[in-house]
C-alpha cells in the first residue's frame, strides 16, 4: 500500500489532535482538512498499514518517532518540492510567521498559493491542495507544515535546524 499526499496531512492533523487531547469525528476532520469523509477514511487506512497511526481503545494515536522519519527523511524525495509561479499567497518554510529560527528568510518569499494571500513571493505546490486551509484553522498544523516545506526544499544547513525544529514540535520538547 502506497501513502498519497494526503495521508501525511492527515497523520499531522491527528498528531495535533492528540496534542491537544481531542478527539474527532471522520466528518469534522474532513471539514478541517478539506477533505472528502470517504478519504479521510482511506487514508486511515493507509496510515494504519504504515504503521504511522496506531489503533488503541482510546483512538488513534501517531506513533511520533514513525511520523518523524517520514517527515524528516522520506517525504522530501517522496513529493520534493516544486515552484510553480510567483505571485501573493500564504507564507511558508522559513517566511511562515510562526517560525523563530536564526535563519533569514529566502528572498523572495515561499507562499503556498492561495487567492487573497497576504504575502507576494515564489509559489511552491503543497504537499496537497488542502494544506493551506488546514493550516489557516490549526497553528500548530501551520508551523508543522511549514516546516515540513522547510525540509521538502532546504539545503544542509536550512535542513537540519528544520529537523530539529520539527522534532522538538512533534515530540513537544
Amino acid at each position: 500500500m502506497e501513502l498519497k499526499p494526503q495521508d501525511t496531512l492527515l497523520a499531522l492533523k491527528y498528531w495535533s489532535l492528540n496534542r491537544d487531547g481531542d478527539t474527532a469525528s471522520v466528518r469534522d476532520i474532513a471539514e478541517a482538512l478539506g477533505i472528502s469523509p470517504s478519504e479521510v477514511s482511506k487514508a486511515t487506512k493507509r496510515l494504519k498499514a504504515s504503521h504511522l497511526v496506531v489503533q488503541r481503545s482510546a483512538g488513534l494515536f501517531v506513533d511520533a518517532n514513525a511520523l518523524l522519519e517520514w517527515l524528516c527523511y522520506g517525504l522530501r524525495y517522496a513529493y520534493p518540492q516544486e515552484v510553480v509561479g510567483y505571485g501573493r499567497g500564504m507564507p511558508t518554510s522559513w517566511n511562515c510567521p510562526l517560525l523563530n529560527s536564526d535563519l533569514s528568510p529566502p528572498a523572495p518569499a515561499q507562499v503556498w498559493p492561495v487567492s487573497g494571500g497576504s504575502v507576494e513571493g515564489a509559489w511552491v505546490r503543497p504537499i496537497h491542495n488542502a494544506v493551506p486551509i488546514a493550516t489557516s484553522k490549526n497553528d500548530r498544523l501551520y508551523k508543522a507544515l511549514a516546516l515540513v516545506e522547510a525540509i521538502r526544499g532546504g539545503k544542509p544547513r536550512e535542513l537540519a535546524i528544520a529537523r530539529e525544529m520539527l522534532t522538538q514540535l512533534i515530540k513537544g520538547n
